[in-house]
């Protein structure tokens, strides 16, 4: 049986939201954090490791206990995503790990599910990335086979060079699902999602 680490990244600076810490900024009720973390713990991951940094404690008060749920601070939060997802690897135990953003609230747990069932088809690639109308979406998925590659990963901004490094092992998922590709890094995206619903 596979076990998925899902490593969610919470520590970030939110350099482009006015108005406040965007994870903590409301949308039907909810901050965003929650709406993301949520579907993230009724979905089928092993284990749960969400990485904090700016707002910690404000964060962390609003996750639920769950058994499968760990968190983890991030010290160097200022050095960008790469930093956060480094940390959690590093407490990871799962054979895949699976690097969710805290800031995509439409997401839900069928759409992790769907991605953890394409992941255990035997098809020769240990990295699956989604990919909706030609763009690159999130969750992204990579084998613990990378962990070595990834904690001595040198770019800050996440791991998509990691990615182009091995595209032969990348499983691009094309599917239509928008929501893989939904997340809110400015007031302009809130506002639109807010005004549409």
């Amino acid at each position: 049986m596979t076990n998925f680490s899902a490593i969610v990244l919470a520590a970030g600076l939110s350099s482009r939201m006015e108005g406040g810490p965007k994870l903590l900024m409301s949308i039907e009720g909810e901050t965003i954090f929650e709406r993301s973390l949520k579907s993230i713990i009724e979905a089928d991951f092993s284990e749960i490791i969400v990485v904090l940094g700016k707002e910690a404690d404000r964060i962390e008060i609003l996750i639920p206990k769950d058994d499968r749920l760990r968190i983890v601070k991030n010290t160097i939060f200022e050095q960008g995503m790469t930093s956060s997802i480094q940390t959690g690897i590093a407490e990871a135990a799962g054979d895949v790990y699976v690097i969710c953003l805290a800031d995509m609230p439409f997401l839900t747990a069928a759409d992790h599910n769907q991605l953890m069932h394409r992941f255990r088809e035997e098809n020769g690639k240990n990295i699956l990335v989604p990919l909706c109308h030609g763009q690159k979406g999130n969750p992204v998925f990579f084998a613990s086979d990378y962990q070595r590659e990834i904690l001595a990963h040198t770019d800050p901004n996440g791991c998509s060079q990691l990615v182009k490094r091995n595209t032969e092992k990348v499983d691009f998922f094309e599917t239509n699902n928008l929501r893989f590709t939904l997340d809110i890094d400015t007031q302009t995206d809130l506002d639109k999602f807010t005004n549409a619903e």
